[in-house]
């Protein structure tokens, strides 16, 4: 029989080291970071992000703040030496009385292509599972996002199918893979 995760005692999301970057506590001072890079066309092109101002940005850092203290969600910063945010890692729309999660992440194109989001990933993924003591863990891709698409394979997420239509992206419906992961799917970290 499964137990639902708790989060019981943990008052505010863990801090890891991931090299000379790590992973943190996401503040509302992240914000500028985070929407200089949201502001990028390519960031946000195959994702159903609308173009965000400063104040919408800052009204989601409240938001994920918020969702943490309410037991809802946690969004990790990845930080780099300076402590300046150049990601975002972690979970929206958590279920506790269902013991899932949705996996979501971005990263500053200025940091493609290291490995960096994959480190992260692993890491707030063994946190899921081995201590807040999530069953599943999935996450939606636009079908054009070749690099997601990869990162998800390479983390043991298994494909589950394709919703049509299933979000709109800057005015346009657009088709999102599902992805999962669970103890016995993969590669569970």
């Amino acid at each position: 029989m499964l137990t639902p995760p708790s989060l019981e005692g943990v008052a505010t999301p863990p801090t890891w080291s991931l090299g000379q970057f790590r992973l943190r506590p996401l503040r509302l001072p992240d914000a500028p970071a985070w929407h200089a890079y949201l502001s990028d066309p390519l960031v946000i092109e195959h994702t159903s992000f609308p173009v965000l101002s400063p104040a919408a940005v800052e009204a989601m850092v409240s938001r994920a703040l918020d969702g943490y203290a309410h037991a809802a969600s946690c969004r990790w910063a990845l930080a780099d030496a300076s402590d300046s945010l150049i990601g975002i890692c972690g979970f929206s729309n958590w279920s506790l009385p269902h013991s899932y999660a949705e996996l979501v992440y971005d990263l500053s194109p200025s940091f493609w292509g290291r490995g960096l989001m994959s480190a992260a990933a692993q890491q707030v993924l063994s946190w899921a599972f081995h201590t807040a003591g999530f069953n599943r863990v999935h996450a939606f891709v636009m079908t054009s996002n070749a690099p997601s698409i990869r990162l998800l394979e390479k983390l043991g997420f298994s494909h589950e199918g394709t919703l049509g239509q299933f979000r709109i992206a800057r005015g346009i419906a657009r088709d999102f893979h599902v992805y999962a992961l669970f103890p016995g799917s993969g590669r569970v970290p």
